[in-house]
């Protein structure tokens, strides 16, 4: 079906794993092209969608795993567009999914997190869930109003189903140390990218039998693999070892609640590259998701 990820059928009543939700949201005018993102990912999904136009079984295949979203159940929920945080609220209200299928929300800002993560907590099914953002600031500042998508942060950590945030990955200038000492007393886990090695121990302890909620901001990741946002940073994680941080924390967790994947902008230079790096990220996650739930069954 054109016009959808990966060419999956829009909702349905049907039994399914995944929602992949479109979030067409920006905060601010010098972030304006993010609420494009979930569109220019659907488009460069065509190119691992089957030949034959079926939906079902997917037919994606990569030399180490073999067919890795072949078991895998998706369904596009098309787009929230939103002009400001109260409709994106009231848009996000009236969806509904059911509670065995993981959202996987795609574009905006950073700053639509807070609303994201708002609504797993509200569903009352999850409680007590460990954020962890994949992030090289710490976006907890502490002016909402002002720079929203670089406080969201703290703003999540002010709801009551959320237990702890782990700021996974931090590097580069642009963050605050005012900001990341509030989160630490706060009783947060404060992650640098240069430490990652020497707390991955700890970070799968504290993610361990947990319910889980991944927000993945571009700028995690090595500008190298995704040029295309608008906060890069100098160095930062490759491409396989952003899948094997996913691969260990999916597999580790109780439960993961749901995920986002923001701050990629199609109107950057590198679009395509990031694109394509973040999609192959996405459709790894399904996989990952899919073979720990199945291998619960």
């Amino acid at each position: 079906m054109r016009g959808t990820f990966l060419e999956s059928p829009k909702r349905y009543d049907a039994t399914y794993d995944f929602c992949f939700i479109g979030i067409k949201y920006c905060s601010a005018d010098y972030l304006k092209g993010v609420e494009n993102a979930a569109n220019e990912i659907r488009a460069l999904s065509y190119r691992y969608a089957n030949a034959d136009s079926t939906a079902r079984p997917l037919k994606v295949y990569n030399p180490d795993d073999g067919f890795i979203l072949s078991d895998t159940d998706i369904v596009d929920f098309g787009n929230v567009e939103a002009s400001n945080m109260e409709m994106l609220r009231d848009k996000l209200t009236k969806i509904s999914f059911p509670f065995y299928a993981v959202p996987i929300f795609v574009g905006g800002d950073h700053s639509v997190s807070f609303e994201l993560i708002r609504k797993i907590c509200n569903s009352k099914i999850y409680n007590d869930i460990v954020v962890v953002q994949f992030d090289a600031h710490s976006d907890y500042i502490d002016e909402y109003e002002e720079y929203p998508h670089g406080s969201v942060m703290n703003e999540v950590s002010k709801l009551s189903g959320v237990s702890k945030i782990i700021h996974f990955g931090l590097r580069g200038n642009l963050n605050s140390g005012p900001a990341i000492a509030h989160s630490k007393r706060k009783g947060n886990f404060i992650v640098p990218y240069s430490k990652i090695e020497q707390e991955y121990d700890n970070i799968l302890e504290e993610l361990d039998g947990k319910n889980v909620y991944i927000t993945f901001d571009t700028d995690f990741l090595n500008p190298i693999y995704a040029p295309a946002t608008n906060c890069p940073e100098p160095g930062g994680a490759t491409y396989e070892d952003t899948l094997k941080y996913l691969k260990d924390f999916i597999n580790v967790s109780g439960c993961v609640v749901g995920m986002d994947f923001v701050e990629y902008n199609p109107n950057c230079e590198g679009s395509v590259i990031t694109g394509t790096t973040i999609l192959n990220i996405i459709m790894q996650s399904l996989h990952y998701l899919t073979v720990k739930n199945n291998t619960k069954l």
